[in-house]
């Protein structure tokens, strides 16, 4: 997981290094042109991928089906005295690393 992200890191890093590079090589006008298209192509796909989301919402194969909840085998009072007395009996409770 830590490799990845530092890939992907390095990888944004080089990116954005390319895009400044030709952007400042740009005159301002072009460059605000520039940038505003690349804007207007991301907020186009954002709203068409949202639309699609929306629009599709709820058209699944197969039929709604509802469930009830079933009730939750609690732990009776016995097996709770069980477990306290186990961990007070071996002082595994509240005991780190340090030593006696």
């Amino acid at each position: 997981m830590g490799e990845m992200k530092i890939l992907t890191g390095k990888c944004a890093a080089v990116l954005r290094e390319k895009l400044h590079r030709r952007l400042d090589a740009l005159p301002p006008k072009a460059r605000l042109a520039t940038v505003a298209v690349m804007s207007a192509a991301f907020a186009a796909g954002c709203l068409y991928m949202a639309a699609t989301a929306i629009a599709g919402f709820g058209k699944g194969n197969g039929t709604m089906e509802i469930r009830h909840m079933k009730k939750p085998e609690l732990p009776q009072k016995a097996d709770l005295q069980e477990a306290y007395e186990h961990y007070h009996k071996n002082r595994i409770y509240g005991k780190g690393t340090e030593k006696e």
